[in-house]
């Protein structure tokens, strides 16, 4: 973007008097965004490792087919909220990771839980983010993520690429994703703790702290 204007005086301080805006060639949009916090490849390593420890082969498949190619290269440019937390180009994915491990230690903690069907939830919760964001470097809603929200475009992307799943698995994970935001609506053990592990990521990616 190129800036025409010049640079004036108010009340003893210098501001910039904008003209006009024009598109300037050759430049990446995105780059203009603000980045993620960590590094894009090393947190896309932990997503294929994390992946690969999913050993329920329906739902290792389900998160191969949800998470593919175009769906991973929109987690690395998206944020995971617009004005919330990790509200940066990447932030979807440096969420994504976060979310899944998090589901992966308390797995290991409290081995009741369903190790498969909680990480492989939490892998996908935020899949809808990709139709709901459009690109940067200003982030603003699609049309139907306007109107349907990420939680509902979720849903709907898991049940179009994972529909040779088991019927019950395939309605536990969607159950999972769409109450992670809704601890009220969780009817299994796997479902509370996603709705947690993504409010403590969130919380603890936002609140200050001290120096």
């Amino acid at each position: 973007m190129r800036v025409l204007g010049r640079v004036e005086k108010f009340r003893d301080k210098l501001q910039l008097d904008v003209r006009t805006l024009e598109p300037a060639e050759g430049v990446d949009p995105s780059a203009m965004a603000p980045a993620m916090r960590r590094d894009a490849d090393e947190l896309e390593g932990f997503l294929e490792f994390l992946i690969a420890e999913i050993s329920h082969p329906g739902l290792h498949a389900a998160v191969e087919h949800v998470l593919d190619t175009e769906t991973r290269a929109a987690m690395r440019a998206l944020p995971a909220t617009v004005e919330g937390h990790h509200s940066y180009a990447g932030g979807l994915l440096e969420h994504t990771v976060g979310v899944a491990t998090l589901c992966r230690e308390t797995a290991q903690l409290h081995q009741r839980l369903r190790i498969d069907l909680l990480v492989a939830a939490a892998l996908v919760h935020d899949v809808g983010r990709t139709r709901e964001v459009g690109r940067g470097p200003v982030f603003r809603p699609t049309d139907e993520g306007r109107l349907l929200g990420h939680v509902h475009l979720g849903l709907r992307l898991i049940e179009d690429r994972a529909p040779t799943l088991d019927p019950g698995v395939r309605a536990e994970l969607l159950h999972a994703v769409s109450c992670h935001h809704d601890i009220r609506s969780a009817r299994t053990a796997e479902a509370a703790v996603l709705y947690h592990a993504n409010q403590l990521d969130a919380v603890a990616a936002t609140r200050p702290v001290n120096d």
